[in-house]
């Protein structure tokens, strides 16, 4: 595999990079969290099933945008 060559995806090649689709994600992900947390339309316990399940991903998705995407220096 090492002699694979690697593109740039057609968001790369527009200037987006994966850095900003991450954190994207993840703000998509906080903010589906919120809703989700605050909403009067969602009962109870179908509310606490969903947070079970959006939990690991938000998680998940942190610990891969931490690896791949480290925060350097002077960088906010």
């Amino acid at each position: 595999m090492d002699n694979v060559e690697q593109f740039p995806t057609p968001r790369e090649r527009a200037g987006v990079s994966m850095k900003e689709d991450m954190d994207n994600l993840l703000d998509c992900l906080m903010g589906a969290m919120i809703g989700l947390k605050h909403s009067e339309n969602v009962a109870e316990e179908d509310r606490e099933a969903d947070m079970e399940v959006l939990m690991p991903l938000v998680l998940k998705y942190f610990e891969v945008s931490g690896e791949r995407y480290p925060i350097e220096e002077g960088e906010e």
